[in-house]
């Protein structure tokens, strides 16, 4: 075998069919134009302002825009690479690789790099426009190197523990939403260390363990934070980001070098077993009893749906540490509230809002992949065949992913009960499960739309996570800016519409951290954002049902019905 210098085949083949994809070019100008757009509003208020204000806006305008990058980045990129692997193990094209004169390295090393230059590149995009930032006073040249440090670290690392974990894992989503338990785990890692170490007997502690802010002195958003112009508790210096990209670089390594390892026997003894049937305990059969799946004769795409998407062991232990995780945390913020401390409705209210967001995060990861995954294995086309209507392939679909929406109001709704018992303001919490059923339908209805209109299964998911977190983050800033702050400024009320924030402010008004106007004004305000999403699901609903048989190339007509078995002769 010759050697080669490079990437190898692998790289260049993906590479080219990925740069001739107008979907990369477009996500790309679409975050320079969102960036551009936050700016415009700061640029026309200096005129009045004096050179303190300018200072002080474009403090806040570059913190928004770094966190905006980050997020953006640090979620759309492990979209992009969760199945680069575990993709081609279901469609049987890396086996072929296999037989190939082509070393397990070039193989991995190949399908990383094409997913991560197109990242790499989008870094490169907004550059000048956190430079342009710099210009205008409040934030350090050297800020702008701080935040890129910390982005690179966080899009090679994201990048390569979605690759390595696509080596063992059977699914694209549940993939994506390992690698985003894995970062939630690191973002939380300085609060659950305290809580541990405060558990611990005064003799197990020592000296030589890291504080609080030890922990927390590498994490991103902290780092991001720090260079934008705040002040933290500990010094943070331009070695502190050096380290954090060090880190990040030798745990991608690690990770790079344990999937090359293991990738070709992880998947040969896979395909040797064959898909493993999920099992179903006593558990399972009590749920079941409880909450009776669809039947097959009246839904059978449905029916399809509920077995195909069972949870995994994956799944299982993805689920397993959020309720874990919003259970130590609420009853924490719960055992503070019981005591009459006010800090216990305050950290209440703000882990109300990151549970909901996070868990809708983890709806949007799955969403897109419903209709892709089947889309690429094939199995699509065969389902189309049959004489099931397009309304019923679609519904049954949507349908299908949004049942993982309502076990998500469990704990945030036990939460909220509990911020409403010091006011009695018991109503609120139905209005705030409407709220979130709202957006998990909106999120359903988007990631089923971009499934049928993006052949990509990356492009569909990392499309989907990248409104998502426009829509959490952005949407803040705009709607400030836009809107305005003060208080006969409606930009507050707009702001719910981002679904962390909108969830955890109004949890934190049921609480009574506001007058009665403010409560009022808010509830509008919800109700309103209820409607509107809503109104977006339904609609993204329609457009789906209206371009599914021409992105997908079906011909849906009376004559298809004409001679279709009738729903009882189906069943048996």
């Amino acid at each position: 075998m010759s050697r080669r210098v490079g990437l190898g085949p692998v790289f260049a083949s993906e590479w080219r069919m990925a740069s001739r994809r107008w979907h990369t070019y477009a996500l790309r100008s679409l975050t320079v134009l969102l960036l551009l757009g936050l700016m415009t509003p700061v640029w026309y208020s200096w005129s009045e302002a004096t050179t303190a204000r300018r200072a002080e806006m474009n403090k806040v305008f570059y913190g928004w825009a770094a966190m905006i990058i980050l997020g953006l980045v640090g979620l759309a990129a492990p979209a992009a690479t969760a199945g680069a692997i575990c993709q081609d193990k279901a469609r049987g094209s890396l086996t072929l690789l296999f037989v190939t004169e082509l070393s397990d390295a070039e193989i991995v090393l190949g399908k990383l790099a094409a997913r991560l230059v197109p990242v790499l590149g989008m870094i490169l995009c907004v550059a000048p426009v956190l430079v342009l930032g710099t210009v205008f006073g409040g934030v350090a040249p050297v800020a702008l190197v701080e935040v890129l440090l910390v982005v690179l670290s966080c899009a090679v690392f994201g990048c390569s523990l979605a690759l390595a974990m696509s080596v063992w894992g059977r699914k694209t989503h549940e993939v994506l939403m390992a690698t985003y338990v894995f970062g939630i785990l690191y973002l939380l890692a300085a609060p659950i260390y305290s809580g541990l170490q405060a558990m611990l007997p005064a003799a197990w502690q020592s000296s030589w363990l890291p504080s609080f802010w030890g922990v927390l002195r590498y994490n991103p958003i902290f780092l991001v934070l720090a260079a934008t112009g705040g002040s933290p508790p500990i010094p943070v210096t331009l070695g502190t980001y050096a380290t954090f990209l060090g880190m990040g670089l030798a745990a991608s390594a690690g990770l790079v070098a344990v999937a090359t390892w293991r990738v070709r026997a992880v998947v040969i003894r896979q395909l040797g077993r064959g898909p493993r049937a999920p099992r179903t305990g006593r558990l399972g059969l009590l749920a079941r009893r409880a909450w009776p799946g669809p039947s097959l004769d009246r839904n059978p795409v449905l029916w399809r749906e509920c077995r195909w998407r069972r949870p995994s062991r994956w799944g299982l232990a993805v689920w397993g540490i959020y309720v874990l995780l919003c259970v130590g945390f609420g009853g924490f913020a719960i055992a503070g509230m019981i005591h009459g401390d006010r800090w216990g409705r305050e950290l209440g209210a703000g882990v109300n809002g990151l549970q909901a967001g996070a868990g809708l995060l983890l709806l949007s990861a799955s969403a897109a992949t419903s209709l892709a995954e089947e889309r690429q294995r094939g199995g699509l086309d065969v389902l189309m065949a049959t004489p099931l209507s397009t309304r019923e392939i679609v519904w049954g679909k949507w349908r299908g992913a949004f049942r993982g929406v309502p076990p998500l109001l469990a704990p945030t709704l036990a939460l909220a009960a509990a911020l409403a018992a010091h006011t009695g303001r018991y109503w609120g919490v139905a209005l705030l499960a409407a709220l979130i059923l709202a957006q998990g339908a909106a999120i359903t209805s988007l990631g089923l739309a971009l499934a049928t209109w993006t052949p990509r299964m990356g492009h569909a998911a990392a499309l989907t996570v990248g409104l998502y977190t426009t829509m959490s983050i952005a949407w803040v800033p705009l709607s400030l800016l836009l809107f305005g702050e003060g208080p006969g400024g409606g930009g507050h009320g707009v702001t719910a519409g981002s679904p962390p924030l909108g969830v955890g402010v109004y949890s934190s008004m049921l609480a009574g951290d506001c007058t009665p106007r403010e409560f009022a004004t808010q509830t509008l305000w919800t109700l309103f954002w209820t409607l509107a999403y809503g109104a977006a699901a339904l609609g993204l609903l329609l457009a789906t049902l209206g371009t599914f048989n021409r992105c997908l190339g079906r011909v849906d007509g009376p004559s298809n019905r004409d001679d279709a078995p009738t729903r009882s002769g189906r069943g048996e």
